[in-house]
Parts: C-alpha cells; sequence; structure tokens
C-alpha cells in the first residue's frame, strides 16, 4: 500500500468519527427523557387531611369529587383515604422509623393502605396541620417526601399538592412557603401549588375561598384546587392520561 494512500485512509477515519461525535470537544449527546407514566385507565388515590377528605364544600364539589367526575370517562377509579386532623407522620410507611413524641403511622390511612390497591396515582395533601401544631418545615418536607418515595418505589405516580392558606399566627403562616420551595425543588413538574392561588392579601385563606372558619376551602376554594390539578395533568410532564 502507497503511503499517500494510507494517509488518506487514516485522514477519512478520523473524519468518520468526528462526524459521529466522537471527536474531543464536541458536545456530549442529550440525554433519552424519561417517558413520562401513564396513569389512565387505573386506580387513583388520594392521601391527607380534611380538606383532601371534602371539608368545607358541599356534596359533590369537594376536588377530590369533581376531579373524579373528570377523569372517570378515561377508566379512573378512585380510593379517597383522606382524615380530618391527620398530620404528614399519620401518612408515613409502617416500616419507617418511629419518631420520640410524633404520632405514628394511621394503618388505615397512610401510605401503606393507599399502596395495597396498587394505584397508578396518588395524590398528597396535607396542607397546613403540621405547621398548625408547630411541626418544623424540615419535619413536614421530610415526612412528604418519604411517603413519595415509598409511593414510587412500588411503581406509583405521585402528584403532590402544596400546602394551604390558613388563619394561624404569623410565625407559623411564614412556614407554608417555605415548605412549599422545598416540595416544589424536590418534585419538579409533579408539585402543585395552590396556596398562592387561594390566599389573599395578608396571605391567609382568602374571604371568596373562605368555608367560614378560616382553614378550609369552600366550593370555589376547592374549584381552584381541581383547576391546578388538572392544570397538572394536561400539561402531561408529570403523568399523561392517554
Amino acid at each position: 500500500m502507497g503511503i499517500n494512500r494510507y494517509v488518506w485512509m487514516i485522514a477519512a477515519m478520523v473524519s468518520a468519527l468526528a462526524g459521529c461525535g466522537g471527536g474531543e470537544g464536541n458536545e456530549p449527546a442529550a440525554p433519552v427523557a424519561a417517558q413520562v407514566p401513564l396513569v389512565a385507565p387505573g386506580n387513583w388515590v388520594v392521601m391527607g387531611s380534611s380538606s383532601a377528605q371534602g371539608t368545607g364544600a358541599s356534596a359533590g364539589h369537594a376536588w377530590a369529587a369533581l376531579l373524579l367526575a373528570r377523569v372517570q370517562g378515561a377508566g379512573v377509579s378512585m380510593e379517597n383515604l383522606a382524615k380530618g386532623g391527620s398530620v404528614t407522620y399519620e401518612g408515613l410507611s409502617a416500616s419507617a422509623s418511629p419518631t420520640p413524641n410524633r404520632p405514628q403511622p394511621d394503618l388505615q390511612h397512610n401510605v401503606d393502605a393507599a399502596l395495597s390497591g396498587k394505584p397508578r396515582l396518588l395524590l398528597l395533601s396535607y396542607p397546613t396541620n403540621d405547621s398548625a401544631i408547630g411541626y418544623t418545615v424540615d419535619e413536614t418536607v421530610r415526612n412528604l417526601l418519604a411517603i413519595r418515595a415509598t409511593a414510587q418505589a412500588a411503581g406509583t405516580a405521585v402528584l403532590l399538592l402544596s400546602t394551604q392558606p390558613r388563619n394561624m399566627a404569623p410565625d407559623l403562616l411564614a412556614r407554608l412557603p417555605a415548605v412549599d420551595a422545598q416540595l416544589a425543588s424536590a418534585a419538579g413538574a409533579c408539585f402543585v401549588q395552590v396556596r398562592e392561588a387561594l390566599a389573599g392579601a395578608d396571605d391567609k385563606l382568602a374571604p371568596a375561598y373562605d368555608a367560614g372558619d378560616g382553614v378550609h376551602p369552600n366550593d370555589a376554594g376547592h374549584a381552584v384546587i381541581l383547576a391546578h390539578i388538572q392544570a397538572t395533568l394536561d400539561a402531561g410532564q408529570c403523568v399523561r392520561l392517554k
């Protein structure tokens, strides 16, 4: 083989490698995006406290009931395990390490109970009970992310709803945006921000959405929560319906 032909072949090989992205200095190939999980048809479960249970709304106007009415045509069934007065500790798995002077997991309403029916989607809504009692921001965030991780490990997608405005002491009220900021950072497209939409100028529950106790949203407030959940579902970045 002549030297000129040999040099030509080497040059051609180098050129081909560069064209395939093998040349030094080229940008790495973009990673393949993770597939957005399909959650319909299938069973969905709601976990949380009184607002998720429907307190403050008239019959048929709670956000969970409204959501089911919208998605059941896609083959979705829904189980609501929310319980008035619940705190995030009660939602933890029974396998979680116990925390001194804190409630134990509620075996009828916790993530283990939620996962027993192998749901495709879990909606978590523990708005303010933790903060009202005086639990720290870190406690609430840690517990919610632990519940979320347990569900995800079982193959269940999770929508994580924000806190909600509430009539309580200013120092406790100030914890809510701090909780939301950490949850939003962790959950990304699967975080549903409702507090900002429900809050009045004083950051408490706006009168237009107040069921009368300064804590629970009325029918209009539940409709706002539904709208934000629906917007998250429709965006198709966390989960998809088809």
